[in-house]
């Protein structure tokens, strides 16, 4: 049975609100060590590239720790913000939502002191790779970026598979 225009214009409308969420990496911070004291955030961070529309799983045992989401010079000093209330659910989720620079800390007492914090850049989100007008380009595509860590992987992979899932079962609804 054929598909009629309003099926594949259903199919393409529900593809689109849910493509950006499937191409969206998790990070789990600090990968399979997570959020505690004595691992090195900076160099966790620096091979990897951020996006807007990425998401921060910061792990933890709940009632050891804590993140706040922090201000440059809060970051620096160690300052706990009193405008704002920490996470602390040990499975915490931070959508990032803008472009620029994000700083987090932990909340519990000397935990930042002891370089319990984290600083990333966020890029606007990543460029389609489309030609050019007129078909051609003046220069080579940029290499790709170098593989996200392997809980990033995991997720990826399984967002991946639950879109792909939810094309199969719409598209076998429609045929039937």
């Amino acid at each position: 049975m054929a598909i009629s225009t309003s099926h594949l214009f259903v199919f393409l409308s529900i593809a689109a609100i849910f493509a950006p969420s499937a191409l969206a990496t998790n990070y789990t911070v600090g990968d399979d060590a997570g959020w505690k004291v004595g691992v090195n955030y900076t160099e966790w961070a620096q091979n990897k590239t951020f996006y807007v529309g990425d998401n921060l799983i910061f792990k933890y045992p709940a009632k050891d720790d804590n993140v706040y989401d922090v201000t440059g010079g809060q970051f620096h000093n160690c300052t706990i913000p009193t405008d704002k209330n920490a996470t602390n659910t040990g499975h915490d989720v931070v959508s990032l939502t803008q472009p620029g620079r994000k700083w987090f800390i932990s909340g519990k007492e000397g935990h930042c002191a002891k370089n319990q914090k984290l600083v990333i850049t966020v890029m606007a989100m990543a460029p389609a790779s489309s030609p050019l007008p007129g078909g051609s380009s003046s220069s080579p595509p940029p290499p790709p970026p170098p593989p996200p860590a392997s809980g990033a992987t995991r997720a990826v992979i399984s967002g991946k598979f639950g879109l792909v899932a939810m094309v199969v079962g719409i598209l076998g609804v429609m045929i039937a």
